[in-house]
């Protein structure tokens, strides 16, 4: 036995030796009381050698406790390391069974089979069988040439308790896959010296022949595959077990015949890698044989994207443009009518409430009037033709200086640059990418906007970029929403529709849009278009 199994023994023997010495501690105050019986009956001139005698004894039997309870501290304490110890041996043993290869087994002293147990890969139908009151001998025979006396049997050997062994062995039970198994075996031995079993490993040692099929089912066999309604794959049930046929949906995952299941699995997207999670292989037979099959339900095919109505967005405009707008031209006109009639009879701090309420409405109209040109994006037809970006870039900087002629930007558009799209929605973008770049570097002194391309994997790629407050990329996931704004509007002013109607006419024309930020470092938007 190791070291682990005789701290296991030995704490076994750790509540008698408890036992025992609780019995020599009241044996002790026993013959201590009976010496106090003994002094009370003792005259004057013997009580003092009485008392010194009692006082020693009494010191003899307290060190005898102390040292008692000294070392049952120490037996407790070492029996909780043996126990931690023993657990980790306990896990490190069971995570590198778990690791293994092959087959594992143990027998009793008797060599009935206690526990026969298939690698990892191997299906857990393949595990059952009467091993619990088998004996190793009615599970195998000998394989014929093993170079073994005339008449021996695999009885006679293991009789024996060699304290190893390796055997070529052929199955009698039927579950086992057939052909020749090579089993390795290990003696057992308890802390007396007592044979307990064996424990070893088990393989197939032609594993062509017995455990991965050659050849695949016969076409006939596996043309039904294709008429089932769902990812199917067929599989072999001995180790390993192996991919011997698929149809033409489970093909499409990229899993290839005659490769292991397993690694199957590990190439699967993870969306059918989960699906495939809980669903347990069944088992199939035919003529050709028995099986594994693997069968996933289908997916319901996504449903179509709803048609625009040209009456439901005109419904749309309407409602917005004039029920939304009526209850805020209320709100705007007597605001008027009260600052124009009344105004002079308010305070400062009246008046000043006066031209929030004035200025709220204001803010909504703009937001009202964005919002019905987002809705309209989607509704108008794109008018396809070659469009010149650096000539559109050119007048929309043009009137950008003329809104602001004290400001002095440095402004680079890379020229000819020309792509096939609708001229009104791709200004609409440069007026939002462009305007931006603007508005948020104006707080800079050498303010540098710049408009290029670049062809990037035979697709070209347009970036706007500039050196101004930028924005932090934590919260990018924002910045094409709806009414979405990343800096405050009293810093920067605007609705937060303009980069969600840019983000929409790119798609529209078959690209995509993102962004590349720090703060205070600038902002890159960079953006795609389809031919």
């Amino acid at each position: 036995m190791n070291s682990l199994s005789d701290a296991r023994a030995s704490t076994r023997r750790l509540p008698r030796r408890a036992a025992a010495a609780s019995l020599a501690l009241v044996l002790g105050l026993l013959v201590l009381a009976a010496m106090a019986w003994f002094i009370t009956l003792q005259d004057a001139a013997h009580l003092s050698v009485a008392v010194v005698v009692l006082t020693v004894f009494c010191t003899a039997v307290l060190a005898l406790l102390l040292a008692g309870l000294g070392w049952h501290v120490g037996v407790r304490l070492t029996r909780q390391r043996m126990h931690e110890a023993l657990r980790e041996a306990r896990q490190h043993s069971r995570l590198l069974s778990q690791l293994q290869t092959g087959w594992q087994w143990a027998t009793d002293a008797e060599h009935h089979l206690v526990r026969w147990q298939g690698p990892r890969d191997v299906l857990s139908s393949q595990w059952v069988g009467s091993t619990h009151c088998q004996t190793l001998w009615e599970r195998f025979r000998l394989a014929p040439g093993e170079d073994l006396p005339e008449g021996a049997d695999l009885r006679e050997q293991l009789s024996r308790q060699a304290a190893e062994f390796e055997l070529q062995l052929q199955p009698i039970a039927p579950e086992l896959a057939p052909g020749t198994w090579v089993l390795r075996g290990l003696a057992r031995w308890d802390a007396q010296g007592r044979f307990e079993g064996y424990c070893g490993t088990a393989r197939l040692l032609e594993p062509e022949a017995a455990a991965v099929p050659s050849q695949p089912p016969a076409q006939a066999s596996t043309a039904w595959l294709d008429a089932v309604p769902g990812p199917a794959w067929l599989l072999s049930v001995a180790p390993p077990v192996v991919l011997l046929a698929q149809n033409a949906q489970a093909a499409a995952a990229g899993a290839r015949v005659g490769e292991r299941w397993q690694d199957c699995q590990a190439q699967f997207p993870a969306e059918l890698s989960e699906r495939l999670s809980g669903q347990l292989p069944k088992p199939y037979t035919d003529a050709s044989g028995s099986y594994a099959l693997a069968v996933l339900p289908p997916l319901p095919p996504p449903a179509p994207p709803a048609a625009v109505d040209p009456g439901e967005h005109e419904s749309f405009s309407y409602t917005v443009s004039h029920d939304l707008r009526a209850p805020l031209r209320v709100v705007e006109g007597f605001a008027r009518i009260l600052k124009e009639d009344y105004g002079r009879l308010l305070d400062r701090i009246g008046n000043d409430h006066l031209d929030r309420v004035m200025g709220a409405a204001a803010r909504m109209n703009s937001m009202i009037d964005s919002l019905l040109s987002l809705s309209q994006l989607s509704a108008q037809p794109l008018a396809r033709q070659p469009v010149d970006l650096s000539q559109l870039a050119g007048f929309v900087v043009e009137e950008l200086r003329r809104s602001a002629p004290e400001r002095s930007v440095t402004v680079h558009i890379q020229p000819r640059m020309v792509v096939q799209g609708d001229p009104t929605l791709l200004r609409m973008v440069l007026e939002n990418l462009l305007g931006n770049a603007w508005k948020y570097s104006a707080k800079c002194a050498q303010a540098q906007i710049r408009f290029e391309a670049q062809l990037e994997e035979g697709q070209w790629t347009y970036r706007v970029s500039d050196n101004g407050a930028g924005f932090d990329m934590r919260f990018a996931d924002r910045l094409f929403g709806v009414f979405q704004r990343l800096h405050s509007a009293s810093d920067f002013q605007g609705t937060g529709v303009g980069l969600a109607s840019v983000r929409r006419i790119v798609r529209r024309h078959g690209g995509d849009i993102w962004a590349e930020s720090a703060v205070g470092e600038g902002a890159r938007f960079y953006f795609t278009l389809a031919g």
